[in-house]
């Protein structure tokens, strides 16, 4: 497990390397898609989803997506009608920001993997 004394170590070790430009232009262009695919769930998926089918050897691109969709319905689903009954609606909020914070920190990781 990760000390925070470890996160700066690993962050200091990282503000001491030296990148080219090539790999500097690389790196700004990964941050660059990924900010833009990053607006909400439905961007995310669909980026996902463009990416397997442009790419489908890459097969966990695949499951990104339909992981990434499965959180969508979950999000949709608590304004359907039987968790309106259910649920408190200040409860349905905050699950609905988790499922949207949770989802956008796994996009962060995995799409610029994808995109290297």
């Amino acid at each position: 497990m990760f000390t925070w004394n470890d996160y700066e170590k690993i962050k200091q070790y990282r503000k001491n390397m030296v990148c080219t430009k090539e790999e500097k232009a690389i790196i700004h262009t990964i941050k660059k898609k990924t900010e833009i695919a990053n607006m909400d769930n439905i961007s995310r998926t669909q980026s996902y989803q463009k990416f397997y089918v442009r790419n489908s050897e890459i097969r966990w691109s695949f499951l990104a997506s339909m992981v990434s969709r499965n959180a969508g319905w979950n999000m949709t689903d608590l304004e359907g009608r039987y968790y309106a009954t259910v649920l408190p609606r200040l409860v349905k909020k905050h699950l609905f920001l988790i499922y949207e914070q949770a989802n956008w920190i796994i996009f962060l990781d995995a799409f610029p993997q994808l995109l290297l």
